[in-house]
């Protein structure tokens, strides 16, 4: 069984009022997107996929993926306009996979407990 997590993180968090999205603000110096990914990398997951804004790729790869050593990563895909249309891309690019999970790169408090129970219930 191949399970693959795609983590959105091409929103703009408009209502932030931060020139910086969401995603990429910083909790104890890392981008909040570090947290959900190392919570995923450190999981049963087996790929994952990242879904980033416009014009967003070769930055997330060279700063977040590769500086924190990310291996599950296997691609970095832009997203759409709206929420579904990135779920969409994150979805192609899923390889060969019997589970996909859908996370919010801004909401950093996944655990592995959560994943695991997931997975478990999907399993049953």
């Amino acid at each position: 069984m191949k399970t693959t997590a795609i983590v959105l993180a091409a929103g703009s968090g408009k209502r932030m009022n931060s020139e910086v999205h969401k995603q990429y603000l910083l909790i104890k110096e890392k981008p909040v997107l570090y947290y959900s990914l190392k919570t995923f990398e450190d999981s049963q997951v087996d790929d994952i996929v990242l879904v980033v804004g416009t014009g967003e790729v070769e930055y997330c790869k060279k700063e977040i993926i590769e500086k924190y050593g990310f291996l599950k990563v296997r691609a970095i895909v832009e997203g759409g306009k709206e929420r579904y249309h990135s779920v969409y891309e994150g979805l192609k690019a899923a390889q060969e996979t019997d589970y996909v999970m859908i996370h919010d790169g801004a909401r950093p408090f996944v655990t592995q407990e959560i994943i695991s129970r997931t997975i478990e219930s999907v399993c049953r």
